[in-house]
């Protein structure tokens, strides 16, 4: 039986552990993020609505507030989780081998810093 070595990217990362990653690891990273983000959209536009149906009702709206929050906080720890830096909702950072990428929601793409 062979030993399989673990690829990078399918290992979690300390939310403090610092990580550079080569070209071609950020652009395996990239289909983790548009899972994760597109799930995360879709939840979030569903809370919005309820929100937005709920706007008399403090109680609730207060309810839906906290779990628009939790979503987005979720999201945080799971693209920190793969080692890259959330810059705003749907926007990452990738730390790079003396450069940076960047990816936004909904590219299909890295963009270079």
């Amino acid at each position: 039986m062979m030993n399989q070595v673990e690829s990078p990217l399918r290992q979690l990362h300390h939310l403090n552990e610092p990580r550079l990653f080569t070209h071609e690891e950020a652009l395996e990273l990239l289909p983790l993020l548009i899972i994760i983000t597109t799930r995360t959209k879709k939840e979030l536009n569903n809370l919005n609505a309820q929100l937005a149906y709920f706007k008399n009702s403090p109680e609730k709206t207060n309810m839906i507030q906290d779990r628009i929050n939790g979503s987005i906080q979720t999201w945080t720890e799971k693209i920190r989780r793969l080692g890259a830096i959330p810059v705003s909702l749907c926007k990452v950072k990738i730390p790079g081998h003396g450069n940076q990428y960047f990816w936004e929601y909904p590219e299909p793409k890295l963009f270079l810093s």
